[in-house]
């Protein structure tokens, strides 16, 4: 395979990547396993190995090898095998990713892309949010937008994990521009932020704050613009609540009634003693004593669901729980699940993985005045967003969003691209 081939296609793969999102995860997972099975054979034919020797690989090779030995170690490694042994990819994938923008002249093909399709389903969101169901006629059989995602209740952390990227883009190409088109960027900036609230997410609506502090604060520093903006943002979101009445009640009474009960319905060593408090907290409870059950290597990747789940049977009718756990697939929260499922240890070498990698790379794109990469750093730091309800970190659709904003904050900056540095 040439190199012009190899350009082709995984310019047709990457681009229309959040497609295959969008269509189902199965997609999005062969999307990532054909780019993947291009570049090894690539590899191959070249003989190009010396990214091997790259600090970055070496850590996510280390990184992998604890993901095998956990799955040796699980309560049941059938469960952990697949999602394990599957981070090869992400690994490919990211040495993939930096290839690509180190060789290809023309990556904004793709940015261009990507925000046309996200600000399709940016409209898409207000047509749904306005009519009741989206320009197919899917509509969520809660208040909740869905949009293209039909029944799944995930939109709202799509677009936050595209939004940032071509945020920075746009940022990166209209930098010392005329006013009028700082405007316009400005308008299209705040409706892809009022999208992510108006899918109701309280969670994505709270991390797509968090992340715009950061970038708005790293490209206007601490000045009179950086506050007017907040400001104007703030104003809008408040308008857009405050004249709906679903938004008014699930940001207004629902935050307030969960943080009434979030201390006592954590306290409570056994959920049922508190039926009707917040749910959350008792997923936390119940992943924090998992943690306490197996405080060194936890249960396994993918195993909370069976420690919890199994720990419930029926005695003459009545239900019984032999410990205080709420049976679901994880703790829905991050902090929470790598406890639960790595332990102490595990948890500790997973964080200082993804927290030495993203600080290098915060610090790099910072020098560079790169907003391709800060704002890819601006969404992967919402993820480890504390007490904030998440989903599973480890599962096919998280930690692959997870991995695009990561491999692209290494491949367009100069310093960190793995292939710079041969």
């Amino acid at each position: 395979m040439s190199e012009v081939y190899f350009n082709r296609y995984s310019l047709i793969l990457l681009s229309i990547l959040p497609l295959s999102f969008l269509i189902g995860p199965a997609i999005s997972l062969i999307n990532i396993l054909i780019f993947d099975i291009f570049l090894i054979s690539f590899f191959f034919i070249k003989n190009e190995w010396l990214w091997t020797k790259e600090l970055t690989i070496k850590i996510f090779l280390l990184l992998y090898l604890y993901l095998i030995i956990n799955s040796l170690i699980s309560i049941d490694p059938t469960m952990s095998f697949s999602r394990n042994f599957g981070f090869i990819r992400l690994i490919i994938f990211f040495v993939g990713i930096n290839y690509f923008f180190y060789k290809y002249k023309y990556p904004d093909k793709i940015f261009r892309f990507w925000s046309i399709i996200i600000l399709l389903i940016v409209i898409d969101i207000f047509i749904e949010s306005i009519f009741g169901s989206n320009i197919l006629g899917y509509g969520s059989n809660e208040a909740r937008v869905a949009s293209f995602f039909d029944d799944e209740l995930i939109v709202g952390g799509f677009v936050l994990s595209f939004f940032f990227i071509t945020v920075g883009y746009y940022l990166n190409k209209f930098n010392g521009l005329s006013n009028f088109t700082k405007i316009i960027l400005l308008i299209f900036f705040i409706l892809f932020f009022v999208s992510i609230v108006l899918t109701g997410e309280r969670s994505n609506s709270i991390k797509a704050i968090v992340g715009l502090v950061i970038l708005i604060f790293s490209y206007l520093r601490f000045n009179f613009k950086s506050f007017s903006l907040m400001i104007i943002i703030f104003f809008t979101i408040i308008f857009i609540i405050n004249n709906n009445n679903y938004l008014k009640n699930r940001f207004g009474k629902s935050i307030i009634y969960s943080g009434n009960t979030f201390i006592s319905s954590f306290q409570h060593g056994s959920p049922r003693d508190n039926p009707s408090g917040n749910l959350y907290a008792k997923l936390y409870r119940s992943g924090y004593d998992v943690f306490k059950n197996y405080p060194y290597f936890g249960v396994g990747n993918k195993n909370y669901r069976v420690e919890s789940c199994t720990s419930e049977f029926y005695n003459r009718g009545i239900h019984i729980m032999i410990n205080n756990y709420v049976c679901m697939t994880h703790p829905h929260q991050i902090y929470f699940e790598l406890l639960s499922e790595h332990g102490l240890l595990g948890t500790l070498l997973i964080l200082a993985v993804f927290f030495f990698l993203l600080l290098r790379g915060f610090k790099a794109n910072i020098e560079e005045k790169n907003f391709i990469g800060i704002g890819c750093f601006c969404y992967l730091f919402t993820v480890f967003t504390p007490l904030i309800p998440s989903g599973s970190f480890f599962s096919d659709y998280n930690i692959s969003l997870f991995f695009i904003n990561l491999s692209i904050m290494y491949a367009y900056s100069k310093q960190l691209n793995i292939f710079n540095k041969q």
